[in-house]
């Protein structure tokens, strides 16, 4: 279970959840600039630690609006159970913890879906904030962009590692053996691919 203060650590590497919370609380604005730059940030992260940063990120705007309507308290529990299914991993391996193979091939593989089930009650709530709160619509929007890309992108992943695992017909021994390498991420996706 993930404490407080691996929560604030993780917050603090992703960034974009403080962003988050300083237009919640009348802090900042969502000019252009700052628009650009999240679509940046979120494009240029690695799958999982997109996953996160948008959980993260959408959960702050959930728990203010969770009474707002059934679909944001529903995107309030999606928000709380991807981070606590992700976010261990993550904080584990930040701090060059081992991780077993069998498991973070599990985890790999339901990133695309649970990329793609934020990007659609992001999209279910941009609607639903856009009369009262332009902003966080618009937040809202960008994450739910650069999730459907981070799906793409995981899913060419997946492909990619299931392919050279058939080609050699047998699993790893260990996760150093695998084609990927261990960074601030659960898994750290190919270096050198294009941008979301």
């Amino acid at each position: 279970m993930l404490n407080d203060s691996d929560l604030a650590r993780l917050t603090n590497r992703l960034q974009i959840p403080h962003i988050v919370q300083d237009i919640l609380d009348g802090q900042g604005t969502l000019t252009p600039d700052v628009q650009y730059g999240l679509h940046e940030v979120l494009s240029e992260y690695q799958p999982d630690s997109a996953l996160l940063c948008i959980a993260i990120s959408a959960l702050k705007i959930a728990k203010r609006f969770e009474n707002f309507s059934p679909h944001m308290a529903v995107m309030k529990m999606e928000c709380e159970r991807v981070i606590e299914e992700y976010a261990d991993l993550w904080v584990i391996n930040a701090k060059k913890g081992t991780l077993a193979d069998d498991h973070i091939m599990n985890t790999l593989e339901q990133i695309p879906e649970d990329l793609e089930s934020l990007q659609e009650l992001l999209e279910t709530n941009i609607c639903l904030l856009e009369a009262t709160n332009p902003q966080l619509a618009a937040l809202c929007e960008i994450m739910a962009v650069q999730a459907s890309a981070q799906v793409l992108i995981a899913d060419a992943f997946i492909e990619v590692l299931d392919n050279n695992l058939s080609e050699s017909d047998v699993y790893p021994e260990s996760a150093a053996e695998m084609p990927i390498a261990y960074n601030d991420n659960v898994v750290a996706f190919p270096l050198g691919r294009a941008r979301a």
